[in-house]
């Protein structure tokens, strides 16, 4: 019998490209299509179409470097971790119908879905997280490798003790080779990134004022004495500097999590580590809170209201977020600092959270990220 060929990796990229082209004319049908073709795509074509061998299973396609979506394969089963809602699973079926793919896998269908979705940010290595827009009331946030769930336990923890903040509804959780997939609903507005220059100084300080009484709800969250310190999954703690360090083991009280942040790749020398420990106030001088943990104008969603000022319509980006000393927001908030910045943001961080409140744990760690990190 004849041995059938493998596809080529040009043929792969075109295949993907069609399905994403589909998904998008089904949900739009005057849609550009010049909008989903990906970046430098007819020099990526020819590159592969000249390969010396586009069926050598040694060296695989390598993943797009544009999009996420162009590394899911259609033919992986995916996993539930957590199940989806009905609104997704709803809006799974409607998109499925529309490019007429209801017989297709889940895979396919779900791979449909996300081509046909809007894209709403990337980062610096789209091939490892993208954030999209299903529809007018579901995101998806796709990251590769995601070694924990801290996000989602926390979205679902506050859904279930605060349900009145303004953060996103948990949807769902799947994994597709090794892509981890959330599902949450969407929160209105624009990011305070962008709408921050344009504010004066009342708007500023209204923003701030939310801020403040949100954060102090979510601070009010009761601690259990002796439960882990970190995500509320039992995720562990995390601390982020030029790199994430996550502890290896359970942190149940103050004096352990400092150790944990003593311990970083440059910890410094023995008597400058003493030192430190030295000028540390007493553990016992601090609770433990609730904490956002990356607390910056890209994770606060605003929109306008009727008289000109701006409501707080969302904190998102939850991943760093669990149960940490009271101090540790404070010391968080300015992870983006730097001597010559001019961003005024940093003049209207709640009161609640202010390194003002923390000065001695804040001015400690400034010292301390000279040669922990």
């Amino acid at each position: 019998m004849d041995r059938v060929s493998k596809p080529s990796r040009a043929a792969r990229l075109n295949e993907r490209i069609l399905k994403r082209m589909q998904a998008a004319i089904a949900s739009d049908p005057e849609v550009d299509f010049t909008t989903k073709l990906p970046k430098k795509y007819s020099t990526r074509l020819a590159n592969m179409r000249n390969s010396v061998d586009n069926n050598d299973p040694i060296a695989p396609a390598r993943p797009n470097e544009e999009d996420i979506r162009d590394s899911l394969d259609a033919s992986a089963p995916v996993e539930t971790i957590y199940p989806l809602s009905k609104l997704v699973l709803d809006l799974l079926e409607d998109v499925s119908r529309a490019s007429g793919s209801l017989s297709a896998s889940f895979s396919e269908r779900l791979i449909g879905m996300m081509q046909a979705s809007e894209i709403i940010w990337k980062g610096p290595d789209p091939d490892h997280k993208m954030v999209f827009k299903c529809n007018a009331s579901i995101v998806l946030k796709a990251v590769r490798g995601m070694e924990d769930f801290t996000e989602y336990t926390a979205l679902q923890y506050l859904r279930q003790h605060r349900p009145d903040l303004p953060i996103p509804s948990p949807l769902g959780l799947l994994r597709l080779n090794g892509t981890v997939l959330i599902f949450m609903s969407y929160q209105p507005g624009k990011t305070l990134t962008d709408v921050w220059p344009t504010l004066d100084q009342a708007q500023k300080a209204s923003i701030q004022a939310q801020l403040n009484k949100i954060l102090n709800d979510l601070r009010s969250l009761p601690f259990t004495p002796g439960a882990p310190l970190g995500g509320i999954g039992g995720e562990g703690c995390k601390d982020v500097r030029r790199h994430l360090r996550r502890s290896d083991k359970p942190i149940t009280r103050i004096d352990e999590f400092e150790q944990f942040l003593f311990t970083g790749r440059r910890p410094g020398g023995y008597a400058f580590v003493e030192f430190m420990r030295e000028l540390c106030p007493p553990p016992s001088s601090c609770s433990i809170v609730f904490t956002h943990g990356d607390l910056r104008p890209d994770n606060i969603t605003v929109e306008m209201a009727e008289d000109h000022g701006y409501i707080v319509t969302g904190l998102i980006d939850w991943e760093y977020s669990g149960f940490y000393p009271e101090y540790y927001e404070a010391v968080k908030t300015t992870n983006c600092l730097w001597p010559y910045d001019e961003d005024d943001w940093y003049l209207f961080l709640p009161d609640c959270v202010s390194p003002k409140r923390y000065a001695h744990w804040w001015l400690l760690d400034r010292v301390r990220e000279t040669r922990v990190v």
